[in-house]
């Protein structure tokens, strides 16, 4: 081989040897591998070649990154595909991809039936099904945001009506939050001395740890109500934690000694469409209450309970008291005292049953 052939082919054996060869990469000398295509070339920057974001589309903030428009590459000028081959001394120039906005989808939702609670009274009675709506809505497809939202039927409250008595002047003792050793025992003993009846709105929970206060209250003559098992607000539970509290509660109860409860108390008194479906599913009627002394505050006190109690009470009444959930010591010992008050001004203590207002059979 001549030198002049030998001088020739070296610089294709040096790019062969080392495997790369120049070019100028947005301006700035670079260089790529032997026979890289432009995609190939481009893989080894991955910063350069960054497409844009794909945003929201109610505020433009990004949903998805990269989820926008690719990058725009030119070779020597002129757009090309990421395949083609590129060539020494070759000009690459990358631009950074547009944004994007996420499209948008109609949907049909349906609108959820709100409850309406009217009267005065405790016993809880439907007055009117109510009817669900229907919403057409705009939303992201990737960010679920909604654009625009119509209601096209709107929907029509459940109706609960709280059911007052006439003037018969009976009333009703309830206990919420118990059994509770200590406390449950000795209401118990005051409302066997005195020959009063009462209804216990029990928790599961207690009811499995405390049997035989369950039993007690039945074999003396009392009612045992559902007051769900963990105490969860039922207007946000869901609704098969909902079942299994209420249908776990029924179970602990029977299981106790106790009938089948035909009565329930939601926690708190609150309650909408669907745990009263719920309710009427597991074949037991809700009641409220009417009298409410607040005796589960820290700062009660026996006389202002007593007082709060006798004042408020009318014919029908529904009293509102509790045997657990903390100290009670302060309702233990204002519960004479209310009993013979209400008894002086004409009382007759029953259980809900024998409330007017009461309906006369389950579901």
């Amino acid at each position: 081989m001549t030198a002049l052939a030998v001088f020739a082919v070296l610089p294709l054996l040096a790019q062969g040897f080392f495997g790369r060869v120049p070019v100028v990469l947005d301006g700035v000398p670079a260089s790529v591998g032997v026979g890289d295509s432009l995609g190939e070339a481009l893989a080894e920057r991955p910063s350069l070649a960054r497409s844009g974001d794909l945003l929201a589309v109610t505020d433009g903030r990004v949903v998805l990154s990269g989820g926008g428009e690719p990058a725009h590459v030119r070779l020597n000028g002129r757009p090309v595909t990421p395949d083609v081959r590129i060539a020494p001394g070759d000009t690459i120039e990358v631009e950074r991809g547009a944004d994007a906005v996420e499209p948008t989808v109609e949907e049909t939702h349906a609108i959820s039936i709100p409850t309406k609670v009217v009267g005065q009274g405790a016993v809880l009675t439907m007055a009117a099904p109510g009817s669900v709506g229907v919403q057409r809505v705009s939303v992201g497809t990737v960010s679920g945001d909604i654009v625009t939202s119509e209601t096209v039927v709107p929907p029509e409250p459940m109706i609960l009506r709280r059911m007052s008595g006439d003037r018969k002047k009976v009333v009703a003792l309830t206990f919420d939050d118990g059994p509770w050793p200590g406390q449950t025992d000795k209401i118990l003993d005051i409302l066997k001395r005195e020959q009063v009846p009462a209804t216990f709105f029990a928790l599961g929970v207690y009811v499995k740890r405390h049997p035989a206060l369950v039993a007690r209250e039945t074999r003396e003559g009392h009612d045992v109500g559902n007051h769900t098992y963990y105490h969860p607000n039922l207007t946000t539970a869901d609704p098969k934690k909902l079942q299994r509290e209420i249908a776990g509660t029924n179970a602990a109860i029977k299981r106790a000694g106790g009938e089948r409860p035909e009565w329930f108390r939601p926690p708190m008194g609150l309650v909408n469409e669907q745990s009263y479906a719920l309710l009427k599913a597991e074949k037991v009627r809700p009641v409220l209450w009417t009298v409410d002394p607040q005796d589960w505050h820290r700062d009660a006190e026996a006389a202002r309970i007593e007082r709060a109690v006798v004042d408020g009470a009318r014919p029908g009444s529904v009293i509102l008291l509790h045997d657990g959930g903390g100290d009670r010591t302060e309702t233990i010992k204002a519960l004479p005292g209310i009993i013979g008050a209400l008894r002086k001004r004409g009382y007759e203590f029953v259980l809900l049953d024998g409330l007017p207002q009461a309906p006369k059979a389950r579901w």
